[in-house]
């Protein structure tokens, strides 16, 4: 992909040595993309990262997204803004180190872009728990936020800033709202993972609650769609927002069948008490406006997400 200056388009990820930030590097090197990745993770301890830091066209910047700075972000045409303190359960257990990390984090990025002045769009990750419990179905992108935990809120938050900078000083932003995103290299405290690797090894699964939904996204549907963002005209993206999921609520109860099922045992399910705000939850997402705007096509159901999760868990035994 070249730049208007005729050099290869630079493209910013904050986060990048995580699950969805390391999946996007890779996929954008693959298409002509020039990336840096900056991180608080240690570069020897970038592990998703191994072939990019290799790469000619990857650079690698250790530090903290709180210290971002304009001379970070000067250059890159596209900065994705990823890095989050990202677990649900460390919310509750932290709740101000989780907001230090999502709303200081997402502000200090704002800054940094602001102050360069040279980025086309500003894409910042959303997340499925910025909206509870839903004011109505299915849910769409005019959807108020309706947080219902820290974690939820620092997210919220986030996102309530990147549409305050974008309204005050024109910063070229766009939201990417996620879903659950499950794949190879997943983190380990998404239910998911944890699900998998229990039952793998012969012990119950633990189901908080049951009755809650979510919205299965296999990484490779994810990836692309961000690739969809980056590369879009900015009209398409620039002030919008965009739900991407698989577009398939399913219940918590039914999701544990599936990961029993893939995982190959018949270990029991029991069940403990929903988690702090979490009754009541639904996740049932009109991805329309992506699959109009973006031409994004997911290709994975939460079946077959489940079922190539479940082989890579195998894996690491």
């Amino acid at each position: 992909m070249m730049a208007a200056g005729g050099g290869m388009e630079r493209v910013l990820i904050t986060g990048a040595a995580g699950f969805g930030g390391s999946r996007l590097a890779r996929l954008l090197l693959a298409r002509g993309y020039s990336v840096t990745g900056l991180d608080v993770v240690a570069p020897l301890a970038a592990g998703l990262l191994v072939a990019e830091m290799s790469h000619p066209a990857f650079r690698y910047v250790w530090k903290s997204v709180q210290d971002i700075g304009p001379e970070d972000v000067a250059g890159h045409s596209v900065v994705v803004h990823l890095a989050a303190q990202a677990d649900v359960p460390l919310g509750f257990g932290s709740p101000r180190y989780t907001l230090m990390q999502n709303i200081e984090g997402t502000v200090a990025v704002l800054e940094a872009v602001r102050r360069d002045g040279g980025v086309a769009k500003l894409i910042y990750a959303g997340s499925a728990s910025e909206i509870g419990r839903p004011l109505y179905l299915p849910i769409d992108e005019a959807h108020p936020l309706t947080p219902h935990n820290p974690y939820g809120f620092s997210k919220a938050a986030g996102e309530l800033a990147v549409w305050s900078w974008h309204r005050a000083y024109g910063i070229p932003a766009a939201v990417m709202s996620n879903g659950t995103v499950v794949g190879p290299n997943m983190r380990r405290e998404v239910f998911i993972f944890k699900w998998l690797w229990e039952a793998r090894h012969g012990r119950p699964i633990v189901v908080e609650g049951g009755e809650q939904t979510r919205d299965i996204t296999y990484i490779d549907d994810t990836a692309e769609a961000w690739f969809l963002a980056v590369a879009a005209a900015e009209e398409r993206v620039v002030g919008r927002k965009f739900h991407i999921s698989y577009g398939e609520e399913r219940s918590i109860n039914e999701l544990a069948g599936m990961c029993r099922d893939a995982a190959g045992g018949g270990v029991p399910i029991e069940y403990t008490g929903y988690r702090p705000g979490e009754e009541g939850q639904r996740e049932a997402f009109s991805i329309e406006r992506a699959r109009r705007e973006l031409g994004y096509a997911p290709k994975v159901p939460p079946q077959e997400a489940i079922a190539l999760t479940a082989r890579w868990v195998r894996s690491l035994m």
